[in-house]
């Protein structure tokens, strides 16, 4: 990623930032087998996603209020973040507001650190994209074992699908947050041993590679071609599928599944997206195809990358 310049000035910018990457995520359309605007689930309606992602904005603003409030100082831990904390509330509060179950965890596990790196740079006047970056890596690496656990507990409060099983650490087994504790499984840690069957776990593991090489490059140029907020944001959908196996997917349909997902996006790309009548065509197609699996070959981890793509295409200036 080249340097760039944060040009929000306050945490009230910040706060349009954060509610606009989720809201946009969700109303970018057609993604193809996300629920969206034309396209439910069976127990899962696009308004619940509206109304998950509206919920936990209050715990975004305690989360970014506590981080500015804390007193400089050198040499930190960045324990101070607590990630962990703010995985808790928030997938609460998603889930008390409504009842189409876990519609947005990705998000709030995406979009964490990214605001919290962005509340530091306002807090220390900071603008470049490379203190933007630098304060990202040491909120994770500054993560603690607590923070995991707590982590665990959010992911069991929204029972999201296809998880699986996975021996040691499994989040499915009641004796893993005892092993978590006793064996010091930080964050980092955790993610580091998932981001071979988890793209969420990659981009804290990789310091958010995918988001910063793939996705947001693409993004701003996108929209810089059209200058249609919609195209960039489900061209840019595509972008991702087409660069990863999608690995909720592949928690659910197999690796054999993700591939050809993977594939029919790369042809979409090709042809410019939505951005070409051949390309829509082709991507109502590709979205009927995936629909017809009941939410099985629905690429929501790519999404809940997408809106960490747009939330720092936002801060670092984008208009639309």
């Amino acid at each position: 990623m080249s340097i760039q310049q944060i040009k929000i000035q306050s945490l009230d910018d910040l706060f349009r930032c954060i509610a606009l990457s989720s809201l946009l995520e969700i109303s970018g359309w057609p993604k193809p087998g996300n629920v969206h605007r034309t396209n439910d689930f069976l127990d899962t309606r696009f308004e619940h996603f509206i109304a998950g992602a509206v919920a936990i904005q209050p715990t975004f603003y305690d989360f970014c209020k506590k981080i500015f409030e804390v007193e400089s100082k050198t040499n930190t831990s960045y324990d101070f973040v607590n990630l962990g904390i703010f995985f808790y509330k928030a997938s609460k509060s998603m889930m008390d507001w409504q009842n189409g179950g876990n519609v947005i965890l990705g998000h709030i596990l995406i979009l964490a650190p990214l605001v919290a790196a962005a509340t530091l740079c306002i807090k220390e006047n900071k603008k470049s994209s490379i203190d933007f970056k630098y304060y990202l890596n040491k909120i994770i690496e500054g993560a603690t074992v607590n923070d995991t656990i707590l982590l665990y507990k959010a992911i069991i409060l929204c029972s999201p699908g296809g998880l699986g099983h996975r021996g040691k650490y499994d989040i499915t087994a009641k004796e893993s947050i005892d092993e978590l504790r006793k064996d010091g499984i930080t964050l980092k840690k955790i993610f580091d041993l998932s981001r071979d069957h988890d793209l969420i776990s990659r981009e804290y593991s990789s310091g958010y590679n995918i988001t910063f090489e793939i996705g947001l490059p693409y993004f701003r140029e996108t929209f810089r071609e059209f200058n249609d907020i919609n195209i960039a944001i489900v061209n840019t959908y595509l972008k991702l599928l087409s660069e990863n196996e999608d690995t909720l997917i592949i928690r659910k349909s197999g690796k054999k599944a993700a591939k050809r997902v993977k594939k029919l996006a790369q042809d979409i790309v090709l042809m410019n997206g939505i951005a070409s009548k051949r390309g829509v065509k082709m991507v109502r197609e590709f979205d009927e195809y995936l629909q017809k699996e009941k939410g099985k070959l629905n690429p929501g981890t790519t999404a809940d990358i997408l809106a960490g793509v747009i939330f720092c295409a936002l801060i670092f200036g984008l208009k639309f």
